[in-house]
Parts: structure tokens; C-alpha cells; sequence
């Protein structure tokens, strides 16, 4: 069973992903990020990501070649809600 308390990755719109501990965090992650106000991402999709993405490989933006890591791994190194990675 999974702990209650532990801290997860959403997917935060097309193009963002977070590490906190529900969809109300997720979207304040973004909303911190940005200089925006509370409630700015409201109507922005969250989705808990699910295992295959978490092991997805990333690559360099500058060298597709080069992996830099997955977000599992960048998960497992955050240690309070912060933004992992994105697209954009």
C-alpha cells in the first residue's frame, strides 16, 4: 500500500511534470514556479503518472543522444514538492 504522505509525480497539463503529494500541490508547484496566483492552473489537467512514464528514459534537449535520466529517478531524489521536468 502506498504511504499516504509520500510524494508522487503528476503530469500538470501537456507539457510538466511535478513532484508532490496530490493535484492541489501539483498545481501549486506550477503556480510558485511561474509568480502566479493561487488557483492560476485550476482548470489545468493533473494526472498521477503512471509506472511506463516513470521509466521513460529523458534525453538531453541540447544532445538527444545523451540520457540524463527518468523521473522516477528524480522523484526518488526530491524531498519536497518541486517541478521535475517538462517539454517546453
Amino acid at each position: 500500500m502506498p504511504e499516504e504522505n509520500a510524494l508522487k509525480c503528476y503530469a500538470v497539463g501537456d507539457c510538466d511534470w511535478v513532484a508532490a503529494f496530490d493535484e492541489a500541490g501539483a498545481r501549486r508547484v506550477l503556480e510558485e514556479m511561474n509568480g502566479e496566483e493561487s488557483g492560476a492552473y485550476s482548470e489545468w489537467e493533473v494526472d498521477l503518472v503512471s509506472d511506463k512514464w516513470l521509466d521513460k528514459p529523458w534525453c538531453d534537449e541540447d544532445d538527444r543522444t545523451k540520457i540524463v535520466g527518468t523521473l522516477r529517478e528524480y522523484l526518488a531524489a526530491a524531498t519536497e514538492p518541486t517541478y521535475l521536468a517538462g517539454t517546453e
